[in-house]
């Protein structure tokens, strides 16, 4: 991002704009999306974990929807049951061939006799005792409605992330998810791009569906993302030969694909692991800038705080939102621990060039605005922006110390610092402050993550 301040004189005070708020609110452009409400505190897609996710400050809560054998829309996960309910026990031999109970199978009704429980109960996470606390399987409609009334009693909009899972297994089923869950989206008021929705999808072809067919039959327009998996993932599969196969997204993160998809999408999602590799090097240096380019944000998932899904290259949660917020880039990420997340981004202090322009700013006019309380040093390690160059020193040249002339002084030789754009003569009082410095790697293939939680989207 780069900032600028704008120095306004009045009446012997001094006002000083920044540029979205650099100072006031650094970090104000990135945001948190609750991955599956607040899962890492409180088992993951059920009411009380969204409540949790919207007190917290998520920007942006995450639903998985699916569909029911009655038609209805669920957020749940994967199209399968068993991961996170009691249904082995509530409905033995209702599983299909795979072993895998299926919510496709089900009704609504049947469904809301089941129990969630946490799916990592080794983790630390919320305690699954599974006695008196009886979590259910909300539907998409309950969600939204909880969301909307939280936005009237909060008096903030509350951002929404609903992705529609696998719609190629939704079909050959006979149920047109994509259908669905745009007619609920509308009955709930979320119809503009300027509502605050992104709608994802890991299939490109379903992708270019709603925005090309849907979306105009049911006069809506709302941001769209597409998801990128590894080419051996199951979230999209493509019939050929009378064989459903991976669907390859070597296409997508190329610089033609992402231009082709950018004339219908505003962002891509993909795997941390597909951008920076165990030894935190970066995989795709070219893909954020690239994307930014053309417009588009870059939303990674899955960011969690467990000791055992933190790559080797950091030493903690914090380091990790670090590195991938302000060096690598992204513009948002998603994360089970929201609330920390919120917590490191309120707190992390200003970059060091933007707090010294202000109080400089301030000292060198001899205002008696109020002055702002020190922030803490940043780790150098990780370095936010570079500092401003300094203005070339005025040096005298040498002269007799008998008949000394009048001579004005000369600037030294400027140093090998990063210049800075011109003022514009129109307004000398705007003074630029750099942005980050592009990090340049050599381009790698796209790889697996190995180790940690690892799981889509």
């Amino acid at each position: 991002m780069d900032y600028s301040i704008l120095i306004i004189k009045s009446s012997g005070w001094i006002f000083l704009l920044l540029s979205v708020m650099a100072f006031f609110a650094q970090a104000g452009d990135k945001v948190v999306i609750a991955h599956r409400a607040a899962s890492g505190y409180l088992m993951e897609h059920n009411l009380p974990s969204v409540t949790l996710a919207v007190a917290m400050g998520s920007d942006y809560i995450e639903q998985d929807l699916v569909m029911t054998k009655d038609d209805q829309v669920i957020v749940l996960h994967d199209p399968t049951l068993e991961r996170v309910t009691n249904v082995a026990d509530i409905f033995p031999g209702r599983a299909r061939r795979d072993g895998k109970f299926y919510a496709l199978d089900f009704t609504l009704a049947e469904i809301k006799q089941l129990h969630l429980k946490e799916p990592y109960p080794n983790s630390g996470r919320f305690p699954d005792y599974n006695k008196n606390l009886t979590l259910s399987v909300p539907t998409f409609k309950e969600e939204l409605e909880l969301i909307r009334g939280l936005e009237k009693t909060l008096g903030r909009d509350v951002g929404i992330y609903p992705e529609i899972k696998q719609p190629w297994f939704h079909r050959k089923e006979g149920k047109d998810i994509s259908m669905a869950v745009l007619r609920i989206l509308r009955d709930y008021g979320y119809t503009a791009k300027e509502d605050k929705i992104f709608l994802q999808c890991f299939d490109p072809d379903e992708l270019k569906r709603i925005h090309d067919e849907l979306l105009p039959t049911l006069q809506m327009e709302l941001k769209l993302i597409q998801l990128i998996d590894d080419n051996s993932g199951h979230e999209t599969k493509v019939l050929q030969w009378g064989e459903w196969v991976s669907y390859n997204y070597d296409w997508v993160s190329s610089k033609s694909g992402l231009r082709t998809l950018s004339a219908y999408i505003a962002g891509i999602g993909l795997d941390k692991s597909m951008l920076v590799d165990q030894a935190g090097n970066l995989l795709r240096p070219e893909l954020v800038s690239d994307a930014h380019s053309l417009g588009l944000v870059v939303h990674p998932y899955t960011f969690r705080r467990e000791k055992e899904s933190l790559p080797p290259y950091v030493a903690s949660f914090e380091d990790l939102l670090e590195f991938f917020y302000f060096q690598v880039g992204v513009d948002g990420l998603f994360t089970d621990h929201c609330g920390d997340a919120v917590h490191f981004l309120q707190n992390r202090p200003p970059a060091p060039a933007a707090a010294a322009a202000v109080e400089t700013a301030v000292e060198g006019e001899g205002s008696t605005m109020e002055t702002l309380p020190a922030r803490p040093a940043v780790d150098p390690v990780l370095p936010l922006l570079p500092a401003a160059p300094q203005a070339p020193a005025l040096v005298p040249p040498e002269v007799s110390p008998v008949d000394a002339p009048s001579t004005p002084l000369i600037p030294a030789e400027p140093s090998q610092a990063p210049s800075l754009d011109p003022v514009p003569a129109s307004n000398p009082r705007i003074m630029p402050i750099p942005g980050p410095v592009p990090v340049t790697e050599p381009v790698m293939p796209l790889v697996p993550s190995t180790g940690g939680i690892r799981e889509q989207g």
